[in-house]
C-alpha cells in the first residue's frame, strides 16, 4: 500500500506478461550530441519477421499507422525536475519513474513527485542517468556524481560504500547471480551480493570508456558492453574485442537489445546492426541512442537527431517525430510499460505514446485546415468519398488520401465551409460562412467551370448557411442565419422566417422524419414542418425545455432525440425528458447525436465525446438510476482536441465500416465503437501514497495509530492507469465510523477530524469511468488499519476510580447544594425577567436600525448601477451587460446588436432653453427608450452626456435596423415639457452586429462610425452600413 521504494506493505504487485523477459539495456554518458547525416540502407529490417514471435496484445496497435498514436508530453512546467529526460521505467507497484540532470521524478500519470537535493537533504540526487527497480521493492539510482542511492522503506542510502559514492554512473544492470554491475563514464564495476566491488572494467580494452549498455550474455554466460569505443564481451574475468570479430566499427555502442529469436541487435553512432550465427548485419547507418523490442515484435528505433523509427515485423518502417509532437534530441529513456504504452525521453522532456479507440486526422495526414467543421461520407453507387468542410475550404479523402477541392470562382477566396449535403445528381451541396450554397457536379474537385451559386442575389435571406437538406423530389432546404429557404426547380418558392411562424430566424440543423416531416433546429426552439405544409413551433421558456438545438435522430417508433444547450432531449407521445448534467451528463451543450447500430448513443460536445447506452435512459425514466452511465472520449484517448464543432450541419458521421467522425477545433476525431466497447481490462494498482496527521507527514505503514489530542487525519491515495489517469474514479470510507461509502469522484484525498477513539479500516477503492461499483471485477481496493487511542480520562481504570468519587461528593454535598440551589433560584427569576425586559427592548430596535440598513443599502446599490437623472443603468452597468451579452451570443453563436444614440443639436437645447430644458429632454427619450425596451427585450444604458447604449441580443443586423428605426420615429413624436414651451428633439442612431472574434470595443466602434455617418447624412436617422 506504500510507494515504491517505501516499505514492505506495497499493495497489489501487477503481473508480469511475457514480453518483461525481454532483455534490452541502454544508457547514455555526459557526451555531447551530434548531427550525423548518413543515409538510411534501402533494405532496412526485411528480416524482422524470423525475430517477430507471439505475444500478448498488450502493446500499441500494430495495425495502425502511426500517425494514428497519440503523444502527449510533459515538461518542467508540468513537473519535471528537468527537461533532458535520461532514463525511464516502471517500479514493482505500477509508477513510472523518471531520471533527468535535475533528479528522479515519480509519476502516477498526473503528477509527479521529485527528488532531488531539495527534497532529499543530504543526497545529491542529481543526473540520474539510470534507474533500477530492485527484487525487494527498492529503487536504485545511478547518478553523475555520487554513485547508486537506494530508496526503501521511505528512507535513502548509499550503495557500495565509500568508493562506490564516487562513481560516475552511467548504466546499472542486475546479472543472473544477483550482482549489480554498475557502468561508469571511465570504466565498469561489480558489486557481488555480500558488497563486494570489484572493476572488470581495469581490462585495458575497457579502461577509460564510458560504458553505455549492459547486457547478460545468455548463450555464452558472460556479458555484452557496450561503451564509447564499441562492442565487447566480458567472459571469466577476460575482454574481448567483439564487435571487432564481428567487423563492427570501432564506434560508441549506446544501446544493446536480445530479441526474442535470440538474435543481437546493436545500436550507436555507426547505425544499426543486427548479430545473428555469429554474423553482424548493418541494417541502419544513422545514429540511435536506444532500442526497443515491443511485445508484438515491432522494433522501435530513438535516433539521436530527433523523432523513432517503427520497425514491423514485415519490414515496413514509419517515422514518429516533431510532425506528430514528439520535441527534442532522442536519449536512451525509450520504455514500454505493463499498459503496453510507449514512453520516450528527449532533451525537450518525456512523452507518452498510446492508442486507443479513438485517433485523429489532421494536417500531417493531408487537412487542408484542421478547424473542421462538417462531414459526410458519400456512400452512393459504392463510393465511399468522404467530404471534409473546414474553415479554409472543402477537401474530399478518397482510399485514405486526402485531395483540396477548388471552390474559388471569379476572384473570390475559398469559402469556410458550414454545411455538406448529397445533392440529387451525385454531386454535394456546399454551405458556406458568407457565399452562400455551392453545388458541386459528380467527379469535380480542380477549378473547372463556374459552380452553381444559390445566394443573397438569388434570394436567399442571407448567404450564411449552416444546414442543407435536399428531399427526393428535389426540394432543397437551405437553412440559414436569417431564415429558412426552400428552393424547386432552379427557383426560390419561399423563405420562412419568425413572422411566418419559426421560433427564431437563426437556423441551425435540418433533419427528415420517417413520415416525410422537416425538423428544423434553431438558435431559440424547434420546429416542424408537415408534408402538406403544416408548420408548428416549440419555443424556449413556454414549451420547449431548452433554448437552442444542434441535431436530431428518429427511431423507429417515432421517438426524436435532440442535442439542445440544455442536455439530450427526447421527444415522445408528444412530450419531453430531459437528461442535463443533474442527470451525470458532463456538458449541457450537445452538437451532435450519432447511433453505433450496437445499443449505443453518441454525443458530441465541448469537453469531447460521451457514450451513453440507450438502456441508460430507460433506467432512468424507471426509477432504477438517477443518473446516467456515461462513458467519456476527449484529448486523453486520442481526439486531436476534446472540443468538438457544431452548430452546423452534418457535424458527425456514422461511416460505412462503423466508425465514427467528429469534426473538432484540431481536426477529426476518428472512433471505433468496437474497440471502444472493448476496452482493455487493466488491473489497477491502487497505492496509500501518504498519511498525515495534524500536518505531519507520516511513512505509509500496515496501520496508524492517532494519538488522543490529534486533530486531523489526511490520507492520500492513487490508482496507477498511466494509459487514462484522468478517467478513475475513486470511492473511500472509514469502516466503523462512516455509514457508507463516500463518492470522491476524481479526489486522491480523504480527510476527516476529530475521530473518536476506536479501531477503524481505512478503505479506498478505484474504477475506470463509468463507474459502476456494482461491478466487482472492475474495481480495485486498498485498505489499512486506523486506531485512535483514547486519552488518559476515558480508560478503564481512571473511570472506575472517578465513579467512586463522584459518589462520595454527590453524598456529603446533597443538602449544601440543595440549600444553595433554591437561594439561587429566587435570584435568578429575578434576574431573568429584567433582561428579558432589557432583550425585548434592544431587539426591537435592533430590527429597525436592520431595516433602515437594508433600505440604504439596496438605494446605494441601484445608485451604484444607474444614472440619477433618466433612471436607465449606467456606462459600467452598460459595458457589463455588453461584455456578457458578447459571451453568450459567440457560445451559443446567435446574433447580437448593438446600437449607440446621440442625441441631435443637444448643445443649442441647452444654450436657447437652459440646462433644465436639457435635462427634461435627457429624461423624455430615456422615458421612451424605457417603453420600446420593455417591449422587445431589449437594453438600454446611457453611455455618457447626450448618447445611449441599446443592446439587441438574438437580432441579427435587419431586425436591430428595424426597431432602432421604430425608437428614431417615437423620439421624435416624443414632446419635452419644458414650462411654456414644446420642443421635440431627434436622435441619430450608429447599429452593427457582433462578427465571430470580434471584440467589444471593435463592435462599439463601428457603432459609433456610424452614428457618426448618421449625423453627417442628416441626422434623425438609423445608419447601419
Amino acid at each position: 500500500m506504500t510507494a515504491e521504494g517505501a516499505g514492505p506493505h506495497a499493495g497489489p504487485v501487477r503481473r508480469r506478461g511475457p514480453g518483461d523477459g525481454m532483455m534490452a539495456a541502454h544508457a547514455w554518458g555526459g557526451a555531447a550530441l551530434f548531427r550525423c547525416a548518413v543515409r538510411v540502407i534501402t533494405c532496412l529490417m526485411a528480416g524482422l519477421a524470423a525475430w517477430a514471435g507471439p505475444g500478448p496484445a498488450w502493446a500499441l496497435d500494430p495495425a495502425r499507422d502511426v500517425d494514428e498514436y497519440t503523444v502527449t508530453g510533459w515538461t518542467m512546467e508540468d513537473g519535471l525536475p528537468h527537461n533532458l529526460v535520461h532514463y525511464v521505467t516502471q517500479g514493482p507497484q505500477g509508477y513510472l519513474w523518471v531520471g533527468t540532470w535535475e533528479g528522479a521524478a515519480r509519476f502516477d500519470g498526473l503528477r509527479f513527485t521529485d527528488y532531488d537535493t531539495i527534497t532529499v537533504p543530504g543526497m545529491q540526487v542529481a543526473g540520474v542517468r539510470s534507474i533500477l527497480p530492485d527484487a525487494d521493492g527498492a529503487m536504485l539510482f545511478g547518478t553523475a556524481q555520487s554513485g547508486v542511492l537506494r530508496l526503501a522503506h521511505g528512507q535513502w542510502s548509499r550503495v557500495g560504500g565509500p568508493k562506490a559514492a564516487a562513481l560516475t554512473v552511467s548504466v546499472l544492470r542486475r546479472g543472473p547471480d544477483g550482482a549489480l554491475w554498475i557502468g561508469t563514464e571511465t570504466s565498469l564495476f561489480r558489486l557481488d551480493p555480500h558488497g563486494r566491488l570489484d572493476e572488470p572494467g581495469a581490462d585495458p580494452l575497457l579502461r577509460g570508456a564510458l560504458t553505455y549498455a549492459v547486457l547478460p550474455d545468455a548463450g555464452h554466460g558472460g556479458l555484452l558492453i557496450g561503451n564509447s569505443r564499441g562492442l565487447y564481451r566480458l567472459a571469466g574475468g577476460v575482454a574481448e574485442d567483439y564487435g571487432a570479430r564481428l567487423g563492427l566499427p570501432d564506434e560508441a555502442v549506446r544501446s544493446l537489445l536480445a530479441a526474442r529469436d535470440g538474435s543481437l541487435w546493436v545500436a550507436g553512432d555507426g547505425g544499426v546492426w543486427r548479430i545473428r550465427g555469429g554474423k553482424a548485419e548493418r541494417r541502419l547507418d544513422r545514429r540511435v541512442e536506444a532500442l526497443l523490442q515491443d511485445r508484438d515484435g515491432n522494433l522501435w528505433m530513438a535516433e539521436a537527431a530527433g523523432g523513432l523509427l517503427r520497425v514491423d515485423p514485415q519490414g515496413r518502417v514509419q517515422a514518429l517525430d516533431g510532425r506528430h509532437g514528439l520535441a527534442g534530441r532522442a536519449s536512451p529513456a525509450l520504455f514500454e510499460d505493463r499498459e503496453g504504452l510507449l514512453w520516450v525521453g528527449t532533451t525537450n522532456g518525456l512523452f507518452r505514446i498510446a492508442d486507443g479507440p479513438v485517433y485523429g486526422i489532421d494536417h500531417i495526414r493531408g487537412l487542408g485546415d484542421d478547424y473542421v467543421r462538417v462531414l459526410y461520407q458519400d456512400g452512393r453507387a459504392g463510393r465511399d468519398d468522404v467530404w471534409i468542410g473546414h474553415a479554409s475550404g472543402l477537401d474530399r479523402m478518397r482510399a485514405g488520401r486526402i485531395e483540396h477541392v477548388v471552390l474559388a470562382r471569379g476572384g473570390r477566396p475559398e469559402p469556410s465551409v458550414l454545411a455538406l449535403a448529397p445533392s440529387a445528381d451525385g454531386g454535394t451541396w456546399i454551405g458556406t460562412y458568407d457565399q452562400g450554397v455551392l453545388h458541386l457536379p459528380p467527379g469535380r474537385i480542380d477549378a473547372g467551370a463556374p459552380l452553381q451559386r444559390i445566394d443573397e442575389a438569388r434570394g436567399l435571406p442571407s448567404g450564411h448557411v449552416r444546414a442543407i437538406l435536399q428531399q427526393a423530389d428535389g426540394t432543397l432546404w437551405i437553412g440559414t442565419s436569417a431564415g429558412l429557404s426552400r428552393w424547386h426547380d432552379g427557383r426560390l418558392v419561399r423563405n420562412y422566417r419568425k413572422a411566418d411562424g419559426l421560433p427564431a430566424d437563426f437556423i441551425r440543423t435540418l433533419y427528415q422524419g420517417r413520415d416525410g416531416t422537416l425538423w428544423i433546429g434553431t438558435s431559440a426552439g424547434i420546429a416542424a414542418l408537415s408534408p402538406q405544409g403544416a408548420l408548428r413551433a416549440w419555443a424556449p421558456g413556454r414549451d420547449y425545455p431548452a433554448m437552442g438545438s444542434f441535431d436530431f435522430l428518429e427511431d423507429a417508433d417515432g421517438t426524436l432525440w435532440i442535442a439542445s444547450d440544455h442536455g439530450v432531449l427526447r421527444l415522445r407521445g408528444g412530450r419531453f425528458s430531459q437528461y442535463d448534467h443533474r442527470r451525470g451528463l458532463p456538458r449541457d451543450t450537445l452538437l451532435r447525436i450519432l447511433d453505433d447500430g450496437t445499443g449505443n448513443l453518441w454525443f458530441s460536445s465541448n469537453a469531447g465525446v460521451f457514450r451513453i447506452p440507450r438502456s441508460a435512459f430507460d433506467a432512468v425514466d424507471a426509477g432504477r438510476s438517477d443518473r446516467l452511465a456515461v462513458e467519456v472520449f476527449d484529448h486523453g484517448d486520442g481526439m486531436p482536441s476534446s472540443q468538438a464543432n457544431g452548430s452546423s450541419a452534418p457535424a458527425g458521421w456514422r461511416m460505412r465500416d462503423g466508425r465514427l467522425w467528429f469534426p473538432t477545433a484540431r481536426g477529426l476525431a476518428v472512433i471505433d465503437p468496437v474497440v471502444a466497447g472493448h476496452q482493455r481490462a487493466v488491473d489497477i494498482p491502487l497505492v496509500i501514497e501518504a498519511v498525515d496527521i495534524d500536518g505531519q507527514a507520516q511513512a505509509p505503514a500496515a496501520a496508524s495509530a492517532l494519538a488522543p489530542q490529534a486533530r486531523r487525519l489526511a490520507i492520500r491515495y492513487t490508482g496507477l492507469a498511466l494509459r487514462s489517469p484522468g478517467k478513475l474514479r475513486y470511492r473511500y470510507r472509514l469502516a466503523g465510523f462512516d455509514r457508507d461509502w463516500i463518492e470522491a469522484g476524481t479526489a486522491t484525498e480523504a480527510v476527516y477530524t476529530s475521530l473518536p477513539p476506536g479501531q477503524f479500516r481505512f478503505e479506498v477503492q478505484a474504477m475506470q469511468a463509468p463507474a459502476d461499483w456494482r461491478a466487482v471485477a472492475r474495481r480495485t481496493q486498498a485498505d489499512f488499519e486506523v486506531t485512535v487511542d483514547p486519552p488518559f480520562w476515558r480508560r478503564g481504570g481512571f473511570i472506575a476510580s472517578g465513579v467512586l468519587l463522584a459518589l462520595a461528593l454527590l453524598v456529603s454535598g446533597y443538602r449544601l447544594a440543595t440549600a444553595r440551589l433554591q437561594r439561587r433560584q429566587r435570584r435568578l427569576r429575578r434576574l431573568i425577567e429584567r433582561s428579558t425586559r432589557e432583550l425585548r427592548r434592544k431587539n426591537e430596535a435592533l430590527e429597525q436600525a436592520g431595516r433602515e440598513r437594508e433600505a440604504l443599502l439596496l438605494q446605494m446599490e441601484w445608485q451604484a448601477s444607474h444614472d440619477e437623472l433618466t433612471g436607465l443603468p449606467n456606462r459600467r452597468a452598460g459595458d457589463d451587460y455588453l461584455s456578457e451579452a458578447i459571451r453568450q451570443a459567440s457560445d451559443a453563436e446567435t446574433p447580437l446588436s448593438v446600437g449607440l444614440l446621440d442625441i441631435d443639436r443637444f448643445k443649442r437645447v441647452n444654450d436657447e432653453h437652459g440646462h433644465a430644458a436639457g435635462d427634461a429632454a435627457l429624461r423624455t427619450i430615456a422615458g421612451v427608450m424605457k417603453a420600446v425596451v420593455g417591449e422587445g427585450g431589449l437594453f438600454a444604458a446611457r453611455h455618457g452626456g447626450e448618447e445611449f447604449l441599446v443592446c439587441l441580443p438574438g437580432l441579427d443586423l435587419a431586425a436591430a435596423t428595424e426597431r432602432l428605426q421604430a425608437l428614431c420615429d417615437r423620439v421624435a413624436a416624443a414632446e419635452v415639457d419644458v414650462g411654456s414651451v414644446r420642443l421635440h428633439c431627434t436622435v441619430s442612431i450608429g447599429v452593427a452586429t457582433l462578427m465571430p472574434g470580434q471584440s467589444q470595443r471593435s463592435l462599439l466602434a463601428l457603432a459609433d462610425w456610424r452614428l457618426y455617418q448618421a449625423k453627417r447624412q442628416g441626422r434623425n436617422r438609423v445608419v447601419s452600413s
